[in-house]
């Protein structure tokens, strides 16, 4: 019997294991999809909000300030990089301004630093902001960092403290019993029979799935945007996600030097239909350029198509606002020829306008971490603290003396000195052989996200755990060897790997020897 089990391993299930390692309980994780970070959290800006904008009083107001502290100590904990280069939400008409006074005194109620800032000194502040910008609300707190750095090393240092993970373990029904729940899960029947004590009466044929059934005292529910469903399993007080689509475009590095903060304006309908908070642009912690995002409500939780029309909108709307931002205010066009990636997913939006967290008055013994939609990556640590407290005020377990709260990681190769290039390939010469030419990505990093606990699987996982393939070409260049050294440290038939797990398997065949 587990003491707990963490449905869903997105950013408030990583950490919330994480938070939970701390103390001496069985812990397990379950995770629907191929990898870790597989659905809100992977179609994450990475911004850290700072906590202005939530209404005061809510459960998104109660856990962003602190969960926006407590990511920049997470992130220096676990040497994940993060920038802190605040955020400014600009006007440009009277619209605008009202916005800006309504976000002031949010944050004044949030107890968060922010500060309406007008020419001359938004001049000083930002030297080559656009003429036509009224006014800004200056947050110093706000930042950025990497959500899926951020997911992975929240469960490696889980994973390194005691609890257990599977992933590709749907959960499909869950049960009160005498002891908590029992909880079962869909999984690889080869992944089911490796289980300890574990005999599925069912298994279907190699490459199939079975079911296999959990004990466990407690359960939380972090399934994002399937968090209805489950929370729908065990409680009568129902509630339901209303998936919210948004899109982001990705720039190349080239102009990233000009843009010093996160930039945004006022929160407003699109053109095209649909919503923003506030269309941003972000320059990320591996230095190219997201713009975005739109908001459209769908019905699967697990889109993630990228729409013509909602780039188009994004394109559309930083076509017209460009002069107003630094790196258009000289006349210098949006550069739409520098596109080099779309990506998009939804927000896990409650129907309770709120984070759901906490236990229904009907299930005590299962927690809700439901609704986490934006700015929830940034309230993660701060909503795992209050979840895993829960558990610890009915559990009581004691506390375990060997947690390490630390997660050892080299240094990006692109971000070494040359002295510190040469001490690496000095230890280990794959560093010297580069893969991954736009990211500058080595063969000894690959190999390393591959061989870490919870490591790559895919092409896809392998690019979000190294930016091998996030650069100008996409993968062009380097995916092939990719997929060579995943078949290498795998030890599979390189016909077997996958882009992104499941079905989708790269290679359709082995060309014959002329």
């Amino acid at each position: 019997m587990f003491d707990v089990i963490i449905v869903g391993a997105g950013s408030v299930g990583c950490a919330t294991a994480r938070e939970l390692s701390r103390y001496r309980l069985r812990v397990l994780v379950l995770e629907k999809g191929h990898d870790l970070c597989a659905g809100a959290s992977k179609c994450n800006s990475g911004m850290i909000h700072a906590g202005y904008d939530p209404i005061p009083g809510t459960n998104e107001a109660k856990f962003n300030a602190p969960g926006c502290r407590l990511m920049y100590q997470i992130c220096d904990e676990l040497s994940v990089p993060c920038l802190k280069n605040g955020t400014t939400i600009f006007a440009t008409n009277e619209s605008g301004m009202r916005e800006l006074y309504k976000l002031e005194g949010f944050a004044r109620e949030n107890h968060v630093r922010a500060e309406i800032v007008t020419p001359p000194s938004l001049y000083e502040l930002l030297p080559d902001i656009g003429k036509d910008v009224k006014a800004v609300l200056w947050v110093p707190d706000g930042g950025v960092t990497n959500p899926f750095c951020v997911t992975f090393a929240l469960a490696e240092n889980a994973w390194a403290n005691g609890v257990e993970f599977y992933k590709e373990a749907e959960v499909t029904d869950i049960q009160k019993s005498e002891e908590g729940f029992l909880v079962t899960a869909r999984m690889p029947a080869s992944q089911a029979m490796d289980i300890p004590g574990t005999t599925p009466a069912d298994a279907q044929p190699e490459g199939g799935t079975c079911p296999v059934t959990f004990s466990a005292r407690m359960v939380i529910n972090c399934a994002g945007g399937h968090s209805d469903v489950i929370n729908n399993m065990v409680s009568e007080k129902k509630f339901r996600i209303i998936p919210r689509f948004g899109a982001h475009v990705v720039l190349d590095r080239k102009h990233s030097d000009k843009l010093t903060t996160t930039l945004m304006e006022t929160p407003h309908d699109l053109p095209g239909g649909g919503h923003t908070k506030g269309m941003a642009i972000i320059t990320t912690t591996g230095g190219t350029m997201l713009l975005g995002c739109d908001a459209t409500e769908v019905d699967d939780p697990d889109f993630t198509d990228t729409r013509r029309e909602s780039i188009e909108q994004i394109v559309d709307y930083f076509k017209k606002a460009w002069k107003d931002l630094p790196l258009g205010s000289d006349g210098t066009p949006f550069p739409e020829d520098e596109i080099i990636s779309i990506f998009g997913g939804c927000r896990p939006h409650a129907d309770t306008n709120d984070f759901v967290i906490g236990e229904p008055d009907d299930a005590p013994g299962f927690v809700n971490a439901g609704g986490t939609e934006s700015p929830a990556f940034t309230a993660c640590y701060a909503i795992a603290q209050h979840v895993a407290g829960i558990c610890i005020d009915r559990l009581k377990p004691p506390v375990n003396e060997n947690f390490d709260p630390h997660r050892p990681a080299k240094k990006a190769f692109r971000d070494m000195t040359n002295e510190e290039r040469r001490a690496a390939i000095a230890e280990n010469p794959d560093y010297a052989k580069i893969v991954c030419r736009c990211e500058m990505v080595t063969e000894a990093e690959i190999r390393d996200a591959i061989r870490r606990p919870l490591g790559a699987r895919s092409i896809s996982e392998v690019k979000l755990r190294t930016r091998a393939g996030m650069g100008r070409c996409q993968g062009g260049f380097c995916s092939p060897r990719v997929l060579e050294i995943l078949s290498e440290e795998l030890g599979i038939s390189p016909l077997e790997v996958t882009q992104c797990g499941g079905s989708s398997r790269v290679l359709a065949g082995l060309a014959c020897n002329a």
